[in-house]
This record gives structure tokens, sequence and C-alpha cells, in this order.
């Protein structure tokens, strides 16, 4: 039988394009998963935040899914937009609109009740930096992105992984995490959205499907609400789906907030 998308949509909102029914005995024999098992899920979103980001709060805010945010710092950083990007330093150019622009988004997720990480100042792969570039980075992730952060400790989420899952032989990034107060996240599952390959049909939601279903278990899941080589273009094809992968997605999961994984983690 010849699966796709919509053949597990059954039933559509009339706004916003939400999904509102799913099959959910198809979606179980599709993806192979156990009858009546629900797994624990927290979505996360990486490389934002982005113009697009917005549609991604309102999706959430409307199935009621808090989720994290990992943040590049040199996308909020509006001081240093004006300086380098504005004739003379001008306040209304385009690129400090956009900055600023951002900052609300921010905001607007943080007072929505997600949670707000660094992703680094920029999109970089640290273990490959000198040691005191590579700290001064994440020093300037802290300062720039502190305003926003709101657990404690604060959160980081290293590019590419790059000093978490190759920790044993670069224990010199952690190290600087922890010297700037930061505690790292990692993830369970990836959705591999990033991958232009995965950026149609219904690739992306399978990945999810098929990791949790054959690991018969839950955890963090790594979307991207931005894009690193962008400062305002979001990751359109994720943003523009995810209302249809989350009842898809809730067919087996539980979505739940990062304190059900992660409790020691405590909000400001």
């Amino acid at each position: 039988m010849k699966w796709n998308l919509s053949g597990l949509l059954v039933g559509l909102f009339a706004v916003n394009t939400a999904y509102a029914a799913v099959d959910c005995a198809q979606v179980r024999a599709r993806y192979q998963c156990m009858a009546s098992e629900y797994y624990p899920l927290h979505l996360s979103f990486d490389d934002g935040p982005a113009l697009q980001t917005s549609d991604v709060l309102n999706v959430l805010k409307r199935e009621k899914i808090s989720a994290t945010f990992f943040v590049i710092g040199e996308k909020i950083d509006c001081e240093k937009i004006q300086q380098t990007q504005c004739t003379q330093g001008e306040t209304n150019c385009q690129a400090l609109k956009e900055c600023h622009d951002r900052e609300q988004i921010m905001q607007r997720a943080a007072r929505e009740g997600h949670t707000i990480g660094s992703h680094g100042y920029y999109h970089v792969r640290h273990s490959e930096l000198d040691p005191n570039t590579m700290r001064q980075y994440v020093k300037m992730a802290m300062d720039v992105s502190e305003p926003f952060l709101n657990t404690n400790p604060p959160l980081f989420r290293l590019p590419y992984g790059d000093g978490w899952f190759n920790r044993d032989k670069q224990p010199q990034v952690l190290n600087a995490l922890r010297d700037y107060g930061f505690q790292h996240l990692a993830w369970e599952m990836s959705s591999f959205d990033w991958d232009e390959k995965n950026q149609a049909g219904d690739k992306i939601i399978s990945n999810v499907m098929e990791q949790m279903c054959s690991r018969r278990k839950g955890g963090t899941v790594l979307f991207h609400d931005g894009m690193d080589k962008s400062m305002h273009q979001g990751r359109v094809f994720t943003t523009q789906h995810l209302a249809e992968w989350i009842p898809i997605m809730r067919c087996v999961a539980d979505f739940k907030p990062l304190s059900h994984f992660e409790p020691e983690i405590r909000k400001r």
C-alpha cells in the first residue's frame, strides 16, 4: 500500500490550515508503533529566531505545547547590527528593524512559557576554533543572549552537536560552557529537517515517527525554526508544516515541558 501524508489526515480546521483529525490506527500501522504506548516528547528548535518563528509560536499556542528555542546570538545583537549594517548608525534601517522584530519574537516566546537557550553567537563548530576564540564566542553568546535566557542554569546547545558528540576528545568546549555558567542540552531524536533532501512530502515527520516507534521511547526532538545562514528567513518547510505534523505525533507522543526530562533546570 502506498502511504502519503494526506492519507493519514482525515479532517481539517477551516482556520490556519491546522489539521484536526488523524487516523491514528493508520499512523501506528505505518510506523510499526505499539498499539497502546505513548512516549513523552519535547519539541526543540534551533537556528532562530526568524520571521517564521512567529508561525511556530502560533501553532504551539493553539496546540498548548511548550517548546525550547535555541537562538543564535548574532541574530539578536541589534547594537552590533546597527553599527555594522546601518549607515552612520541610523536607527531605522531595515537590518535593525528586522533585528528588533526578532527580539520581540523571542520576548513573545518567553511570555508564552517557552524555554530560551543559546545556540552560540555564531553557528560554528566550536571544537575547530582555537581555544581563545572559542571561549570569546561563548562569552559573546552569554553577553548578548542573557536578557532572553530564562532558565537556571542557562542552556546552550552546540551547533552540529560539535563539542558534545566528541566531548571525550574535545573536552575544552564543554569546559568553556561550564566556566560561563551554561548547561549543555542535546537531543535524543532529530527530524533532519535541515537537509534539503528531506524538505518534501512527509520525510521529516517520518524521521521523527520512525525513531520514536523503533526506539519505543521519547525524549527531546530537534527541529529548526531558523536557518543558520540567514538572519531573518526561517526554515520554511518546517514552519509551514508543523501544524500538520503535531496531530500525527500525538498518535504516539505525549508532549511534555522540558522540566519533565530535566527536572534540575528551573525557569527563572
